[in-house]
């Protein structure tokens, strides 16, 4: 319950950085998974959010952006999406 999931597919263990935006550009929430942890093994990985940024709060209803950058033994990878928070 009002989480939202990122789900996102990796072709080998990778290094995962998944960075939330507000739609002004501020960077609101991090994630980072090491290569073969949950989150960086190969196949289809979710991380759930639960609306908070960095500092505990929740975060305002609305648009967001996810970047998720994955970097393993082949190269790296970026991807973009937008995301909403419905409280």
């Amino acid at each position: 319950e009002g989480k939202t999931y990122i789900a996102y597919t990796l072709g080998d263990n990778s290094e995962v950085t998944i960075t939330i935006y507000d739609l002004l550009g501020y960077m609101v929430k991090e994630f980072k998974f090491a290569s073969g942890s949950e989150g960086g093994r190969p196949g289809p990985n979710t991380v759930a959010w639960d609306s908070r940024n960095d500092l505990g709060s929740f975060v305002s209803k609305g648009g967001y952006i996810a970047r998720v950058k994955a970097s393993g033994p082949r190269g790296s990878m970026i991807i973009i999406r937008k995301i909403g928070v419905i409280h």
